[in-house]
């Protein structure tokens, strides 16, 4: 048998909620944690077509990196598709926990694997938030290459379709890295002040990207889906405590893209 609370406790100890961004509403979103968890899905985002699948698969518990309700809801009036969906979930007893930004500022959490799947050598912090704690890395490649190829390298590394490069030398040497998880772009100025030949984050604005050449950094923004590496991640977390604590709950991790764009080539 397992619990539902006793899944949060250990969560909870590896990410703690205490540590997220202030006001990132992380934690329990729909649902309770006290009943049996019959089986669990990581996914990075819960969307219609993800509660779908879970259903299918007879999922009661999903663990979600981006929070289902950054905005509240104002009706539940269930012409509307989000609201649907908050009804699909409430109706088939599936409880949504998510963990964002504490993943993210969290020993061996999002910014930890995302600095081991760029093969970064040197890691340390970068970005510290309000509290002190950062929320995102900086390290060394193993070898200096072009501005171009590093836009390559981060598509490949992180497994994305495309990479988006701002420079204003394609043929710019990169060695030193640093990066945020997501939607960083506000974090670009403390990377040129660190003095990085580089900067990684997804969601650059469009005038953002003016000043950033004009400033001589480089940016490669590998868009926002690269933090997908969360679901198999923490299901590796999961099914480690799953051996450990003779958990008997079915692990599941989504194999729904709800990465909104499509790249056309």
């Amino acid at each position: 048998m397992t619990k539902a609370l006793e899944i949060v406790e250990k969560l909870e100890e590896r990410f703690p909620k205490e540590i997220a961004s202030q006001g990132d509403p992380v934690g329990l979103q729909i649902g309770s944690l006290d009943f049996e968890v019959t089986g669990v899905m990581t996914t990075l985002d819960v969307r219609p077509e993800v509660v779908d699948e879970a259903i299918e698969h007879g999922i009661n518990f999903i663990i979600s990196h981006h929070p289902v309700m950054f905005m509240p809801a104002k009706n539940l009036d269930f012409s509307n598709p989000q609201n649907a969906m908050y009804g699909k979930l409430i109706a088939h007893g599936i409880t949504v926990y998510s963990i964002h930004t504490n993943s993210d500022k969290a020993k061996d959490g999002s910014s930890d694997w995302q600095a081991q799947a760029l093969d970064l050598q040197n890691v340390t912090d970068f970005a510290l938030d309000t509290d002190g704690i950062a929320i995102g890395r900086k390290g060394e490649l193993k070898e200096a290459m072009s501005a171009k190829d590093f836009a390559y390298y981060v598509k490949d590394h992180l497994g994305n379709q495309m990479s988006r490069l701002i420079t204003s030398d394609v043929n710019k040497q990169i060695k030193s890295v640093a990066f945020i998880c997501g939607d960083g772009g506000k974090y670009w100025r403390e990377a040129l002040h660190d003095g990085v030949d580089a900067f990684i984050t997804g969601d650059i604005y469009y005038h953002v990207g003016h000043d950033i050449i004009s400033s001589g950094l480089t940016v490669v923004d590998p868009g926002h889906y690269t933090e997908s590496l969360f679901k198999d991640k923490l299901a590796e977390i999961l099914n480690d405590w799953k051996a450990k604590y003779n958990w008997t709950a079915d692990l599941y991790v989504s194999q729904v893209s709800t990465n909104p764009f499509i790249d056309l080539f």
